[in-house]
């Protein structure tokens, strides 16, 4: 996951596409305009750097992660944003799920809050304070 968002954040959408599997899809959270999943890593990666235009370049960061079982992981994605045209600062901060097979992202789903997230892969907020 760090690696995508490293080469994502550079731009560099080969090693990006070299991360994901053929079959990638991508869900956006259920506040986003448009919900249905994005489907092929192309298609991905066209619906992220779009998503990501009119704001200026900042890093991402995953400041809370856990490992579910060998190819599930959850974290929490953060961003301190500023509009490109208005200068308006914004929080973005969303969670992910990231499904992996053969060490290459299947399928990436996006949670507006940490208890969607962790529900989606089975485990309760006492499940991931445990896991801490």
């Amino acid at each position: 996951m760090r690696q995508a968002l490293d080469a994502f954040y550079r731009r560099d959408r080969a090693s990006w596409l070299a991360l994901c599997d053929p079959e990638f899809e991508t869900v956006p959270s259920d506040d986003w305009p448009e919900s249905d999943p994005i489907r092929g890593p192309e298609a991905a990666w066209d619906f992220y750097v779009e998503a990501d235009e009119p704001w200026e370049a900042s890093p991402y960061e995953f400041v809370e992660i856990f490992v579910v079982g060998n190819d599930i992981v959850v974290g929490n994605m953060r961003r301190e944003m500023r509009g490109k045209v208005s200068g308006v600062g914004v929080e973005y901060s969303y969670w992910v799920v990231a499904t992996f097979r053969q060490e290459k992202a299947l399928r990436i789903e996006w949670f507006t809050d940490r208890a969607k997230a962790l529900e989606a892969v089975g485990l309760s907020e006492q499940d991931a304070r445990a896991d801490s």
